[in-house]
């Protein structure tokens, strides 16, 4: 491969399916994900090489170039490019290495497939390598008749490289399966109502082929299904696709068709006029005849897996319409698209996640009532404290579908509401944005753990922040314990409390005290500059008109003091008491006396006597009986503080004496020491006859 796939916007992990298990077609399935932001992909890997020289047949000794598994392979890679549906396999980049100027407009949005048109019925022509390389070749697998021409095709086709196609991340219908057989959250009725929606999924997207595109699948089996994470089944497996009586005048399915289905088929699926070879008269039959009868082959199949919850047995409801769509009669298979009509597809689990498909075309009433019956559906409000669900009989839908299908919905549809209509000026979208939140918060808080909630939410708190609208804040706000939880220390000065501060301003008086209550929590997470910047807010809250909202400041501010530094402390807390003191307001004066006597450690000691105590002192001749209590239990803690200064001063003045006390003595003692010995000097002189009078 070189480094041509480096060119993708994707990085390929680790192998997970290798290339030589059943129904791979010569393709491995890699882990992947993309550079920029992480998105999880899945990546189809083959090797041009290895395609060109294994059998179609397991165990073949042939050497036939034509029944290698080349030409079905560049069948399927072109072929997925072309198709888009909601259950059709999405690719979101492709690239052959010996190509790579050709992929690199392949999947550079990263959301959606590779290209944005639905093949055309007689397309026919597979083009590789740069349009302005002389080496190109086009190969019309389509066309291909014999073994001659395939051997001169595969002559002119380098086969040194890769075929890599980036796809929505997926596992193989058998994996989905067995999952679902030892997934203990699910019971069996969960699970026969998942594989319903599943199988739902693959007939709206056969559908989808016969009616929009003209083309049959040609290759309806396990191997063609894969299942993303939320459990919606996607078709793939596109080597055959082939128009009907179209192609090459009149007479049928492509050559290609003809030529490869054999091998690629398992011949369970393989309807009596394909195993007959019997073209003509599958060129003057509808479109859906072959594929009506690899479905009603396949029905059978995938329930007799114990991970259906059937107990390995086809429903009874569907046991007639798979003997119809099995016939051998080519005239008695229906259409497939009826068959969503029938009552094992009539469900509140199909019947939700069909509304979530069809999301873009409901009304804005149907979409409110849907988003409020949303936690009644995930059975959220009957989850246990460790995040299970206590009761998951009543349960509708998964918690995979909670995680992978309605939290991302949610999510876009909170991105499109705040940005297309910015700031939700209309009510309308107001109103729906104010429906999901609560969904969108509960739901995330049941399935995503705090590192997701951190990378998943993160960026749509954001966004509802800079929203202008008191209810939405409001939302918002009685939710900040949720965030101050979830979100890490950055996001909440960021994201959270940045936004939040215009609220202490706001007009509203019910806003403004609901940011003040809210802010208590975000404290011990702000940085030293936004506790300087909410300490400037609460002084302004206490000069505000609200009596509740400045007896909340004041109480706040008792609260946030051992957060402060000492500096800031000095200066806010003893002025903010003092302004409350004289708070006409009762409740206001009883909240600053009773915030002294909580942050009275926080007090100097000297201070206590010149500073608080005369400013407690007016408040000891209240008019109120209650401020004048209280004042009084102030006063005697400070006072009994006081005493315990003035004894423990007592005590250390009483030291200091003693030990001046002592100094002393020792002075007095060496004084009489040194003039004890002066006079023995002045004896012991005077008798050796040296001294003033001494003569000699």
């Amino acid at each position: 491969m070189g480094n041509s796939a480096s060119a993708l916007p994707y990085k390929i992990g680790e192998e997970t399916h290798p290339s030589t298990r059943p129904g791979s077609y010569g393709f491995a399935i890699h882990n992947g994900n993309r550079k920029s932001d992480h998105l999880p992909v899945t990546v189809f890997k083959a090797s041009k090489s290895a395609l060109a020289q294994t059998p179609l047949v397991k165990g073949s000794t042939t050497h036939d170039p034509s029944l290698t598994q080349i030409f079905p392979a560049l069948h399927h890679f072109q072929k997925t490019k072309t198709l888009i549906h909601p259950n059709i396999l999405k690719v979101y980049a492709t690239l052959d290495t010996d190509f790579p100027n050709d992929g690199k407009d392949s999947g550079s949005g990263g959301g959606g497939s590779s290209s944005s048109s639905i093949m055309s019925p007689s397309s026919s022509v597979m083009s590789y390598g740069s349009s302005s390389s002389t080496a190109k070749s086009q190969i019309s697998t389509d066309s291909i008749t014999n073994q001659s021409t395939l051997r001169s095709a595969l002559e002119q086709m380098p086969t040194t490289g890769d075929l890599i196609i980036v796809t929505e991340p997926v596992i193989p219908l058998s994996d989905y399966l067995d999952n679902l057989q030892y997934d203990d959250s699910f019971t069996d009725a969960q699970r026969a109502n998942a594989v319903s929606w599943g199988i739902y999924n693959v007939i709206n997207a056969i559908t989808f082929l016969h009616s929009h595109a003209k083309v049959a699948h040609g290759n309806i089996s396990p191997s063609a299904i894969y299942v993303t994470p939320s459990g919606d089944f996607k078709l793939s497996t596109l080597q055959l696709l082939t128009p009907i009586g179209i192609a090459d005048g009149a007479s049928g399915p492509t050559p290609h068709f003809r030529h490869f289905e054999r091998d690629v088929t398992n011949n369970l699926y393989r309807c009596p006029e394909r195993i007959e070879g019997r073209w003509d008269a599958i060129s003057t039959s509808a479109v859906h005849v072959m594929d009506a009868y690899s479905l009603g082959v396949l029905l059978p199949e995938i329930y007799a897996h114990i991970g259906c919850g059937t107990n390995g047995k086809l429903p009874m409801k569907l046991e007639k319409a798979c003997k119809r769509l099995s016939s051998s009669s080519m005239a008695g298979r229906p259409r497939i698209g009826p068959l969503v009509r029938c009552p094992v597809f009539d469900n509140e689990y199909i019947k939700t996640l069909s509304f979530l498909d069809t999301l873009a075309t409901q009304d804005v009433e149907s979409k409110i009532v849907f988003w409020k019956s949303l936690p009644d559906l995930l059975n959220i409000n009957n989850k246990n404290g460790t995040g299970t669900n206590s009761n998951s009989s009543k349960q509708v839908l998964s918690s995979r579908v909670a995680k992978y299908k309605i939290l991302p919905i949610l999510q876009s549809t909170i991105v499109q509401l705040t940005t297309v209509d910015n700031g939700l000026t209309q009510d309308v979208h107001k109103r729906e944005c104010l429906a999901l939140l609560p969904t969108l918060f509960s739901t995330s808080t049941s399935y995503l753990t705090p590192e997701e909630f951190q990378t998943q939410l993160s960026p749509v708190v954001e966004l509802l922040f800079r929203v202008n609208d008191r209810a939405v804040r409001g939302s918002l706000l009685s939710r900040i314990t949720l965030f101050a939880k979830l979100l890490d220390g950055p996001t909440l000065n960021r994201v959270v409390f940045e936004p939040m501060c215009s609220g202490f301003s706001d007009s509203s008086a019910p806003l403004r005290e609901l940011t003040l209550k809210s802010s208590i929590v975000l404290v011990e997470h702000l940085t030293p500059a936004n506790l300087e910047k909410l300490t400037r807010y609460l002084v302004r809250l206490q000069g505000d008109a609200e009596d509740s909202i400045r007896t909340n400041t004041v109480i706040f501010i008792g609260k946030v003091a051992p957060n402060l530094s000492h500096m800031a402390r000095s200066k806010l807390i003893l002025p903010a008491f003092m302004r409350a003191m004289g708070d006409g307001f009762v409740p206001c004066r009883l909240a600053g006396l009773k915030a002294i006597r909580a942050c009275r450690d926080y007090f100097e000691e000297k201070k206590l006597a010149t500073d608080v105590l005369p400013a407690i002192a007016p408040s000891l001749v209240d008019s109120n009986e209650d401020v004048r209590m209280e004042s009084m239990k102030v006063v005697e803690e400070l006072l009994e503080i006081l005493r315990d200064v003035g004894d423990r001063l007592s005590e250390e003045e009483r030291a200091r004496a003693l030990m001046e006390g002592n100094t002393g003595t020792s002075a007095g003692t060496a004084s009489s020491f040194t003039h004890t010995a002066g006079s023995s000097t002045s004896s012991l002189g005077k008798m050796a006859g040296i001294g003033p009078n001494s003569q000699t």
